[in-house]
């Protein structure tokens, strides 16, 4: 029979494999994983859409990593349209989901949190992100993301005022940027922000300086994002003309950037009516405001909002119209104090977010735990020993220590229940599972284990130097049950138990040692019981 797999044919006997096929559907949607990373930056909601049915076609095709690679991205574009919750829950499910998800994935997670605590104001734990992804860029992740890994940790020390640091991250970005003009004018224009923020005159110009000699290098114009922070530069150095000239091409350009965030329309407006107040013509400043109110008009952007309110205070003042400044200068500290009231419900989100997957994830590895205990004794059940044994018989094979089987089963039990209750022989299992755990616990192997299999059939799983030491262990729990003092619990009857031992031989598995303890325990029994047999 021939199976189909994505399309492609597969013989189980003759044709490729099915890692051959995933690997080329890898293949495949890596192409389109890269078309999603331009889209990104231009069209972030259609890039959300498009991940996400990505992610959706790679799971199908039975490839996790596509589907990692795809969720990421759309937590980026998400968190690029603004729902810094959105995006956090989004990189949280993948973590719960993805149990060990690849290099790039994991840096590129880090860093859509970096970006989302950025935007909610939490720069510190936006710092933690991004150096979480700083941590794991090793050769393996690709250049442009561990460009785009250090600049981020780059802005976020020269914000948090650690200003020689911040310059170091940028120069180490800048080794790995050279000959990447898009990574490279964007690794400088940050540097330039940083820079203008901090009202350096003559270290900003040096950056304008050098944005226009690498826009040639590179022969790339200056995107819109950029050239806002040219104008800045210029308004700083009290070059209006400069400033206005420059900010008017930052809107003019806008639609061709290739990085853009929701609100960048707006700020650029906000650059340009800096500069017309700036020259004079507050008439045409307050005009470029309403342009960029209506930019911005939609859900979000209460940061670029507020800003507009404190330019449109100042706009009004240089009008002559002042009761009008007053009022909006009085709306301005409204909104800022409304800004920040909404950052921190939104970072409370975030961490919400955050927080129930964190949850949740315990609480799995909390049921997966207790799905492997039994419930009467706290020991190891079953299930346990069907998914532990079989790798510490790996470990055997691949030359680890020895791995023994110790099958233990109370004497005449039934009659027990029968004569005291089942409560009574319920607490008998309870004191002999102690036995057993104090007996493991002074086994100097820390993969060692006790389990109950069922009634009153219990293992001992030891990983010794020698079968004789299962057959000591052994021997002690005997001894221990039999020297018990059980007058409080099966008055005028003592409890004895019968045990197998048996070694894993080359060549064995779990059932054959299994198999072997279990003969030697039926032994046991039939040569009178109360005793250990290992051979």
């Amino acid at each position: 029979m021939v199976h189909v797999v994505d399309g492609h044919p597969q013989d189980p006997a003759h044709g490729r494999t099915r890692d051959a096929a995933a690997s080329l559907v890898l293949r495949r949607l890596g192409r389109e994983l890269d078309e999603i990373e331009e889209l990104v930056g231009s069209d972030p909601a259609r890039a959300a859409r498009v991940a996400r049915a990505l992610a959706g076609r790679a799971d199908v095709a039975g490839v996790p990593d596509a589907v990692a690679c795809a969720r990421v991205r759309e937590a980026e574009a998400v968190q690029r349209i603004g729902d810094g919750a959105g995006a956090a829950a989004l990189v949280a499910r993948l973590r719960q989901e993805h149990a060990d998800l690849p290099r790039e994935v994991t840096v590129r997670a880090s860093w859509v949190l970096a970006r989302v605590f950025t935007g909610l104001g939490d720069r510190p734990t936006a710092l933690e992100h991004a150096l979480d992804a700083a941590a794991g860029c090793d050769d393996g992740v690709p250049v442009r993301v561990r460009v785009r890994v250090l600049v981020k940790v780059a802005d976020l020390l020269d914000e948090l005022g650690a200003h020689e640091d911040s310059r170091s991250w940028y120069r180490r970005a800048e080794v790995l940027a050279e000959g990447d003009g898009q990574l490279h004018l964007l690794l400088v224009n940050n540097r330039a922000y940083c820079e203008l923020e901090r009202g350096d005159v003559e270290a900003a110009r040096r950056e304008m300086a050098l944005l226009h000699e690498l826009s040639e290098r590179y022969d790339r114009p200056l995107n819109a994002n950029t050239l806002d922070t040219v104008a800045r530069i210029h308004l700083l150095c009290g070059e209006p003309h400069l400033a206005e000239r420059t900010a008017r091409a930052a809107v003019d350009t806008s639609a061709q950037m290739d990085l853009k965030s929701a609100e960048d329309v707006a700020v650029y407006l906000l650059t340009l009516a800096i500069a017309q107040r700036t020259l004079g013509d507050p008439a045409a400043a307050s005009r470029t405001l309403e342009q960029a109110r209506a930019a911005c008009a939609g859900e979000g952007f209460a940061d670029v909002r507020t800003q507009l309110l404190a330019e449109q205070a100042e706009v009004h003042a240089a009008l002559g119209d002042f009761r009008a400044a007053f009022e909006v200068h009085k709306a301005y500290h409204a909104a800022d104090k409304d800004l920040l009231s909404e950052q921190r419900e939104a970072q409370a989100r975030a961490r919400q977010a955050m927080f129930e997957t964190d949850v949740a994830r315990q609480e799995a590895a909390r049921y997966r735990e207790q799905a492997r205990r039994d419930p009467l004794t706290g020991l190891r059940n079953r299930l346990f020993v069907d998914e532990r044994l079989p790798e510490l018989v790996e470990d055997f094979r691949a030359g680890g220590r020895q791995v023994c089987a110790v099958l233990l089963d109370l004497d005449h039990f039934k009659a027990v229940n029968d004569t005291y209750s089942h409560e009574v022989g319920d607490e008998v299992l309870r004191i002999l599972a102690g036995l057993l755990e104090e007996a493991v616990a002074a086994v100097p192997a820390p993969d060692s284990f006790a389990a109950r299999l069922g009634g009153e059939e219990f293992l001992l799983v030891l990983v010794t130097d020698e079968e004789r030491c299962a057959h000591d262990v052994a021997e002690r729990v005997r001894t221990a049950v039999q020297d018990h003092d059980w007058s409080a619990t099966t008055p005028g009857r003592s409890i004895t138990l019968s045990a197998g031992v048996a070694a894993l031989t080359p060549g064995g598995d779990k059932a054959s040692v299994l198999a072997a303890a279990d003969a030697r325990l039926y032994a046991a029994k039939a040569a009178g019981r109360n005793r250990v047999h290992a051979s």
